[in-house]
């Protein structure tokens, strides 16, 4: 004999007890649509012998009263008429009519996302077909069903594109189109070989104009491009380590685009001091006519090697590009900025709250099949702490792997003219690792 807690399987009483209460539910429907014809079976009172979910006698249980036995009983009835009830309804013409609508509808409005096919045709005869992804430095990604990862194709050996997507295209003047995309064979058009259909307007420009080319996403999420970057390395005659890790995203319209980054870097040597650094940078950028920008910088540095506790940095200003090309640009930029900084040590610390000027220069190149090279430089000249000289560098060298991996070396410079007395004026450093793209 065992107690009725131990005979039903914990599983079992709870699926029972959702099925009863769907079948009572679906009873009480269809009494409302259309009565039972077939007659309500009486339960009879329980036994030493109880039965189970089918009605047919089960394994010695003890008896139980009071609610143990009415809850059993509406549980036994309740199924035993909604196996009647699902006879009733399904045999009811009205019902019938009324899941097939249903069921058509789940077939037509269930998302279905089709299958571009793009045509993309080089000038030594290749075709690819596929969907294009975008035009990047020179390179025209184009995604095709027998490849795992996107192909790069060289821009200056692409003969024809033709494609039914929406992009984002940057020319070499700063102008800034939305549209499809079409480039021509030149043989037949000319120079003016790229043609991009507007909203309101066809434009028509050599392809050798164009800048760069970006699909515009659905979501916020999926316009999000960046990168990962993680590095080691370990010395076993001194015990010395260090560690870096880099990433960046942003995220760009046809107006603007802002973008972060995030630099932590720690080195240690058993027996020696540990130094860390970390560099968190914000962006922001609208794009203006004649392929100028005004911009805002924001950047939170922390230095164990400039004894510096956290230096925020709030900057903006107005730049210019002076070269931009599917390969390379270069531009520069100027403006004001307000400085709030925090040292280890107070004793003759420059004051905790400038005002500087910031003249920067910034330049990419790429190079097809290997990788790109990028440089920035902002030299921060005091105006309230006149005669202090800040200036900050990064610089890497990115080499192109498979499947969107690649390799990084990075140099950075932080250099102060005037350092509290026990940091040192200038905090350089090095590091390579391992990245992937998105």
């Amino acid at each position: 004999m065992r107690p009725l807690t131990q005979g039903w399987d914990q599983k079992r009483m709870v699926g029972a007890l959702s099925a009863g209460r769907l079948a009572l539910r679906s009873w009480r429907q269809a009494c409302v649509a259309r009565p039972l014809t077939s007659p309500h079976v009486p339960l009879a009172p329980p036994s030493p012998f109880d039965f189970d979910l089918s009605g047919t006698k089960s394994q010695p249980i003890v008896r139980r009263t009071g609610f143990d036995q009415y809850l059993i009983k509406k549980l036994v009835a309740g199924l035993r008429r909604g196996r009647e009830t699902t006879t009733a309804i399904i045999s009811y013409p009205c019902a019938v009519r009324v899941l097939l609508v249903l069921a058509a509808l789940a077939c037509i409005c269930s998302p279905a996302r089709a299958q571009r096919h793009d045509v993309v045709v080089m000038k030594n005869g290749d075709r690819f077909t596929g969907e294009v992804k975008s035009l990047q430095n020179g390179l025209l990604y184009v995604k095709v069903d027998y490849v795992s990862s996107n192909v790069g194709l060289d821009w200056s050996q692409v003969r024809s594109v033709e494609s039914s997507a929406i992009f984002q295209i940057v020319l070499n003047n700063g102008h800034r189109l939305e549209g499809k995309i079409q480039k021509l064979p030149s043989e037949n058009t000319g120079t003016e070989d790229f043609l991009i259909q507007a909203a309101t307007e066809e434009v028509s420009v050599p392809s050798a104009s164009v800048a760069s080319v970006e699909p515009r996403k659905p979501t916020f999420w999926r316009q999000l491009q960046g990168s990962i970057d993680f590095g080691y390395s370990y010395t076993s005659g001194n015990n010395q380590s260090a560690l870096n890790a880099d990433t960046t995203a942003a995220y760009q319209t046809p107006g603007w685009e802002a973008s972060t980054s995030f630099d932590s870097t720690f080195s240690g040597q058993t027996g020696a001091s540990k130094t860390n650094r970390e560099d968190l940078q914000a962006t922001f950028q609208k794009f203006l006519n004649r392929d100028s920008f005004l911009v805002g910088y924001s950047d939170w540095l922390h230095s164990s090697q400039q004894d510096l506790t956290l230096r925020t940095t709030l900057a903006a200003g107005y730049g210019r590009y002076l070269k931009h090309t599917t390969n390379s640009s270069l531009g520069w930029l100027s403006g004001v900025a307000y400085i709030h900084e925090s040292f280890v040590t107070s004793t003759a610390s420059p004051s905790d709250q400038n005002g500087e000027a910031v003249v920067g220069l910034q330049y990419n190149l790429v190079r097809f099949n290997f990788g790109q090279f990028n440089s920035q430089v902002l030299v921060f000249p005091g105006l309230t702490d006149a005669g202090r000289v800040r200036m900050t560098t990064n610089n890497s060298l990115t080499i192109k792997l498979a499947n969107n991996f690649h390799l990084t070396f990075t140099f950075w410079d932080n250099f102060d003219s005037v350092p509290p007395p026990t940091a040192r004026k200038n905090e350089l450093g090095m590091s390579s690792g391992i990245g992937w793209s998105f």
